[in-house]
């Protein structure tokens, strides 16, 4: 392989150097974003469109830890908790969809690519055992992509994560879980797959939603408050989430 390529891999390694299982966001609206537009639900028959209610989502709250938290579990490694911190928004178990908390967070036409029917939400309170004992996740990138076209356009992500530079001059970290199945080789393999692309021109900062068009052209949007309400069918739309901290909240 390269040395171009091998020097963008050290330098995707090192943001996952102390990697173990969770993904901290930047606060509850793109958790709540997160939950909506997720397509990797929290359990492995819900991946495989099997079981589970449709009309009801789930935002577990962690009353120990302060969190509201979404466990995914891959295949191929321990489960990976992406996780907000922040007091409760309701000491209620169900709430409508069209309850006015949602609507602090939410504009109409996100409302309206999210939901699809009279779907409600439960909060169930809930603590996380599985990561108590911290282990090392192991990060592989499957692919890398040297364009953010070629990204969204092949792999055509629902969700993308971001890790912004800290310095300019260095590339943004852009990634998605890779979903395709993967047999360990052995029981101690904890291996989470990933594609990569890494922005120079930091193209996503600030950005909440990458729309891609019929003719694959793409367009950065900080919300969908001016598309219309045909283009939220003809579109497809990718939302960009940025990562905060890859922390243990009870650290």
């Amino acid at each position: 392989m390269s040395e171009i390529i091998n020097k963008k891999i050290d330098y995707v390694n090192k943001h996952f150097k102390d990697f173990s299982h969770f993904i901290e966001l930047e606060n509850f609206r793109a958790f709540l974003l997160l939950t909506l537009n997720s397509q990797s639900p929290t359990n492995i028959m819900a991946q495989l469109g099997l079981g589970g209610n449709r009309e009801i989502i789930n935002l577990p709250y962690d009353p120990i830890r302060n969190i509201y938290f979404q466990k995914i579990n891959l295949i191929s490694s321990s489960p990976t908790i992406l996780y907000v911190k922040t007091k409760e928004i309701t000491e209620k178990f169900l709430l409508d969809k069209d309850h006015e908390i949602f609507k602090k967070y939410l504009n109409v036409n996100e409302s309206s690519l999210a939901f699809r029917g009279k779907e409600k939400f439960i909060f169930p309170k809930v603590t996380d055992c599985s990561t108590i004992e911290d282990s090392k996740l192991n990060i592989k990138i499957d692919d890398y992509f040297h364009s953010i076209e070629s990204f969204i356009g092949f792999t055509q992500p629902n969700i993308l994560f971001v890790v912004d530079a800290k310095d300019p001059s260095e590339p943004d970290l852009v990634f998605t879980f890779n979903m395709a199945p993967k047999i360990p080789r052995s029981s101690e393999e904890n291996v989470l797959k990933l594609d990569v692309f890494l922005d120079d021109q930091h193209n996503l900062k600030d950005i909440t939603y990458i729309q891609r068009e019929e003719d694959y052209s793409i367009k950065y949007m900080k919300g969908i408050k001016e598309v219309s309400h045909a283009d939220l069918y003809k579109s497809a739309f990718s939302l960009v989430l940025h990562i905060k901290s890859f922390e243990n909240p009870t650290e």
